[in-house]
């Protein structure tokens, strides 16, 4: 497969910050809070099934990514981010 170097290049260097992170976990929080009073029409366009297909979708690059940096910076620290308190 050809990859699109200039493609690559951006992808390489995009700095992901807190605020990137904090607002796919709001995303996928206010999505949760619709799913729990069956109201996803309200936030989201995809049917069930497809909107289940992209969850596990995020979910299976969540882990690997987390495995990945775990191998290449031998981490075993828990899972979690400092300050998080579930509301």
């Amino acid at each position: 497969m050809m990859v699109d170097m200039t493609f690559l290049h951006n992808i390489l260097t995009e700095k992901y910050t807190e605020a990137h992170l904090d607002a796919l976990l709001q995303m996928i929080d206010r999505l949760h809070d619709a799913a729990v009073v069956g109201a996803v029409n309200n936030v989201a366009t995809l049917d069930t099934r497809d909107l289940i297909g992209w969850l596990d979708d995020i979910i299976f690059t969540a882990e690997e990514t987390i495995r990945e940096l775990q191998e290449h910076t031998h981490s075993t620290a828990p899972s979690g981010r400092a300050g998080w308190s579930e509301n």
